[in-house]
């Protein structure tokens, strides 16, 4: 697994240590096949600090995370896709410390044939995964003409066989977890998704949980550039209200 500062800018080692610009961080849980890259337009504007977790070959978060939350006076949480997943493993002992955990289109049952994507869908792309295959992907993500406009334009700076390799030890490892095990305490659910259905995100996350907000936004599965930066998608998921 691969960590990075997008504000501030910078990669980062076992012990990272960021100089703090605001009181508040942003642990993000990126999606399959992705890096920084896509998301550099909302960090830019963005007055909290953002830590990003992608390239889940393991799942080995080399950092002090009691460090981070010592060094902010905030702490939110915020899943995307498959990283919704990845989200609840790393972070379910230090669930009680985030002032709110949002999941973004996905669920934790994340290859499912009612839960999360295909089984057979996952197994495809695996066997088919290339270059050709990779655009076809993209465009599935955006879907939309401008999102996929900008998201070309700052796509993510991965070989192919790193994305194959991430996917199959994904597929090797990714089990199902029951609603009651949740550490989100917000999930916002993508109406027009082509990988995670948002039929099977309605059903993995409508099974109830007292006190989950689950919020339905149009966009694709990739809807990130409907937000100006991080602290607009904080603002919409209730952060502030919580």
């Amino acid at each position: 697994m691969k960590l990075v500062w997008l504000s501030p800018h910078g990669d980062v080692g076992d012990e990272p240590e960021p100089p703090v610009r605001s009181s508040r961080l942003l642990i993000f849980c990126n999606g399959w096949g992705m890096d920084e890259t896509p998301f550099r337009p909302l960090a830019a504007g963005s007055a909290v600090d953002i830590l990003m977790l992608y390239d889940y070959h393991d799942l080995e978060l080399h950092c002090v995370v009691a460090r981070l939350f010592s060094r902010y006076s905030s702490v939110s949480l915020v899943a995307w896709s498959l990283g919704v997943w990845v989200g609840q493993q790393l972070f379910r002992h230090w669930a009680h410390r985030f002032h709110t955990a949002i999941a973004i289109a996905g669920t934790l049952c994340p290859i499912h044939d009612q839960l999360g994507i295909p089984a057979e869908m996952v197994r495809g792309t695996i066997a088919q995964w290339s270059e050709a295959s990779r655009l076809k992907f993209y465009r599935r993500v955006c879907q939309e003409p401008l999102v996929l406009e900008t998201f070309l334009q700052h796509q993510p700076q991965r070989t192919v066989e790193s994305q194959r390799l991430e996917l199959a030890a994904l597929q090797r490892r990714v089990d199902c977890e029951g609603m009651e095990t949740a550490i989100y305490h917000q999930v916002l659910i993508t109406e027009q998704d082509r990988i995670f259905p948002a039929a099977h995100q309605l059903a993995f996350w409508q099974q109830g949980r007292l006190g989950l907000r689950v919020r339905r936004v149009q966009g694709p599965h990739f809807p990130f550039y409907a937000w100006q930066n991080w602290d607009d998608l904080l603002e919409l998921a209730g952060e502030e209200g919580r």
